[in-house]
């Protein structure tokens, strides 16, 4: 715990002084006082302690520690302070992390950022996160054990930004590695993790076995009971290992040695039968059996094992199949307890989902997570809580809210809670930032916002109708976009706001605001098309193309808001040439065509408005579909991009011979993909000058 005190606030290191005191009631606790001209940290852990100190920086020094600005904490004065800060945490378990996590955000992080990540971790008393990073070498190792070739065990591994899907058994063998170094890498890496983790009091949930294995183990045993499982989004088919045949406890059990040789073995094991596709065997009886089965092997191979499953697609009988005890479910969006009779007595952790595919919209009720679903639930076998996010890098203040009521026994004030949180934001209190904030609340992060996300006009695959960006969002805006303006006016009215948070959100906020002016713009230019008005359709047409200029230009000024910088962290993460292109391609194929490059239903997902990949990819393809409603001005007939068939309510990726086009043009931008490096522009003053250019035009719709 010194040691996390070190890395984070150097300078005011020796101010405290760390104590050990009883759990309270059977529960984590902390206490933070004065004595001595220290500041005494106690607390029954090293989790406790490092929450003690978080709850410390924030209420006496004016922290806000977050992935979106204010990424560094740049404290140098410990004020001490009269009376004591005690907490006492109800939730036993406070877990972390969803694959599409690892997938989105974290996919290409070396040390310096999992270190960062774990003492935030720590500070914000989450005790049980996702650790399967590594897990590749787990895989790798074992295939070689049972004779596989070098480049036949790597051929079956995922690129780092598909590999999560490949562990929740979607995939396999996409964008595949080919150097056994970067899977050595990943050891050491998997390993410091789950150290650090350890270290500090953490029990890591560590990868498990459901049965997903390479076609190809058929050749090495005779009468396997291997079955195609039909592939995942167009995905090519994967193949399942009957639980009942002798090999999956075989291989299963391998793998599980294996990733205690490499890392440990710590007791909870996640896996998730049958994710998101059917068992080849319907029948309640063999349900039954699949549950014994992997619970049996997880029990030979750890007697103190406990089995973690998520709430996403558990069965019946499998979750009734293991002893109580033995098995801890995950509520990921913590709405299935409820509808599956509190998962029938067994364990569970009350989750919170957000941010699908980590896209940059701003969104979320934050009136929910302040309610506390912890404390409205008040069911006995509910141990915890969690925060499942598919992405962390957006919505801060969402964030900021959901970490503290991780930890919380009582609802939390929203309006007192609103005020504190600007003044730790943004460094002042000045009036106008308090009520800024509110006015975000008003807006984008109002009580209508739940659920998933509204997509990004600038983002979506152009058409003649508006359709989905992403499968399953809402294509309704759910807050009145003046009012979203009005909280970026009231930010950019401070004189005193010193803090990176502050021009993060300007930022932020104006992207926001300008984006959902392009829905308008979009209604706009089809209005003029169809009624063939030229003037509107040009104007609108021009608008909607300078704001994603500006936009972009906008970003390009926040580095961890650009292409540039992804891509750059993506190719710096591989260990040779091979891998560096691959890994790439990662990223790029991620943020845009998602699947099968020649058949995707997954495209724009992931989408992200950064700077570099508005100016290059999202800003051709309208202006592509702009040039060609201007060449069918003349004629009379409707024009039509809409497809026959729908998936999702969206058109098919090649459904038609003008999505064809778009996806040439969508296949040679990943192969040439160049953006250009961030700038050194004043974000601030950018901001200002877009929110005064455009406020007239979007306070008049």
């Amino acid at each position: 715990m010194k040691n996390l005190i070190l890395r984070n606030t150097p300078e005011i290191a020796d101010m405290f002084d760390l104590r050990t005191i009883d759990m309270k009631d059977g529960k984590n606790t902390y206490e933070v006082y004065c004595e001595d001209g220290k500041i005494v940290i106690a607390g029954d852990c090293k989790i406790s302690q490092a929450m003690g100190y978080y709850e410390y920086l924030k209420t006496y020094c004016n922290v806000n520690y977050a992935h979106c600005g204010n990424t560094e904490l740049n404290v140098t004065e410990a004020p001490l302070f009269e009376g004591k800060l005690t907490k006492i945490i109800p939730q036993k378990r406070r877990a972390y992390l969803n694959y599409c996590t690892l997938g989105y955000s974290a996919a290409f992080w070396k040390w310096d950022k999992w270190e960062k990540e774990i003492d935030f971790m720590a500070m914000n008393g989450i005790n049980m996160p996702l650790t399967v990073v590594g897990s590749e070498a787990v895989w790798y190792y074992t295939m070689r054990d049972f004779t596989y070739s070098e480049k036949g065990a790597l051929s079956y591994l995922s690129g780092p930004g598909f590999w999560p899907w490949q562990l929740m058994t979607n995939i396999d063998s996409y964008f595949s590695l080919t150097d056994v170094k970067y899977i050595e890498s990943r050891v050491e890496l998997g390993k410091k993790i789950i150290d650090r983790e350890v270290e500090l009091g953490m029990t890591p949930i560590q990868q498990g076995f459901s049965g997903m294995v390479p076609k190809s183990i058929s050749k090495l045993f005779k009468k396997l009971k291997l079955s195609m499982v039909k592939g995942w989004c167009n995905f090519p088919v994967t193949y399942q290992l009957d639980p009942m045949d002798p090999v999956f406890k075989k291989f299963g059990t391998a793998l599980l040695e294996k990733q205690k040789q490499l890392f440990g073995a710590y007791h909870y094991y996640a896996c998730d039968p049958f994710h998101e596709n059917e068992p080849t065997v319907k029948t309640q009886d063999y349900l039954w059996k699949v549950g014994r089965v992997i619970d049996t092997m997880y029990q030979e191979f750890d007697p103190d094992s406990v089995w973690v499953m998520q709430s996403w697609s558990l069965r019946e009988k499998i979750v009734k199949a293991v002893p109580k005890g033995r098995l801890l479910i995950l509520d990921i969006d913590g709405t299935k307890h409820s509808k599956n009779e509190e998962f029938w007595g067994h364990d569970f952790v009350l989750g919170n989902i957000h941010s699908f595919g980590d896209r940059n919209t701003l969104h979320g009720s934050i009136k929910a997570v302040a309610d506390n679903q912890y404390h409205i639930a008040n069911v006995e076998n509910c141990v915890g809580t969690g925060l499942f996010p598919e992405g962390i890098f957006q919505n801060p203040l969402y964030y900021d809210l959901s970490y503290k009521m991780l930890t919380e026994a009582e609802p939390a004030d929203l309006n007192s809670w609103l005020e504190n949180y600007a003044e730790r934001r943004y460094g002042s209190d000045e009036a106008c930032l308090k009520e800024a904030v509110k006015m975000l609340y008003k807006a984008c992060y109002n009580e209508n916002c739940v659920g998933r996300e509204t997509g990004s006009m600038i983002a979506a695959r152009p058409g003649t109708e508006s359709n989905h960006t992403a499968p399953n969002d809402h294509r309704e805006l759910r807050y009145d976009n003046k009012d979203l303006l009005k909280a970026v006016q009231l930010l950019l009215k401070a004189e005193n706001a010193d803090k990176d948070g502050y021009i993060f959100d300007i930022c932020d906020i104006t992207r926001q605001v300008l984006s959902n002016y392009c829905t308008v713009l979009y209604f706009r230019v089809m209005e003029g098309f169809n009624n063939r008005d030229v003037n509107l359709f040009e104007r609108s047409c021009n608008s909607f193309l300078k704001i994603c200029e500006e936009v972009d230009e906008l970003l390009q000024t926040r580095p961890e808001l650009t292409l540039y910088t992804h891509l750059k962290e993506a190719g710096d993460l591989a260990l040779s040439d091979s891998d560096k292109e691959n890994f790439e391609l990662n990223l790029l194929s991620q943020v845009t065509v998602w699947g099968p490059i020649r058949n995707s239903i997954n495209y724009d997902y992931a989408w992200k408005e950064w700077g570099g990949l508005i100016g290059t990819f999202y800003a051709k393809r309208w202006q592509s579909f702009f040039e060609k409603l201007a060449l069918e001005f003349p004629h009379k007939g409707k024009f039509s991009t809409t497809t026959k068939k729908q998936h999702c309510e969206r058109n098919l990726y090649e459904g038609n011979s003008f999505y064809k086009t778009y996806a040439e043009f969508e296949r040679k931008w990943l192969s040439s993909a160049d953006p250009a490096e961030p700038t050194d522009g004043d974000t601030v003053e950018i901001a200002r000058r877009l929110i005064e250019k455009y406020t007239n035009a979007i306070e008049s719709v």
